[in-house]
């Protein structure tokens, strides 16, 4: 096995867990900072209206709503 050299050679190398227990943190904090970014509302609107417009979007613009309400599901 070829040796490496670290950058900066006092520092101490973090374990596997420990790198995944960060990435688990971070994804966490992002995750409640999104929902705060981006107000959520109740519209007061017919169903109709609500799934005419639906039927006004594209392939992708639909794709993306079905990703929202699965994320949204899935909380």
């Amino acid at each position: 096995m070829e040796q490496q050299s670290v950058h900066e050679s006092a520092a101490k190398l973090m374990s596997a867990a420990e790198v995944w227990e960060d990435a688990q943190q971070i994804a966490a904090i992002l995750q409640r900072h999104q929902s705060k970014v981006e107000p959520v509302v109740r519209l007061q609107i017919p169903l109709s209206v609500f799934v005419s417009a639906l039927e006004q979007f594209d392939r992708d613009e639909l794709i993306i709503v079905r990703r929202r309400i699965d994320e949204r599901l899935a909380a």
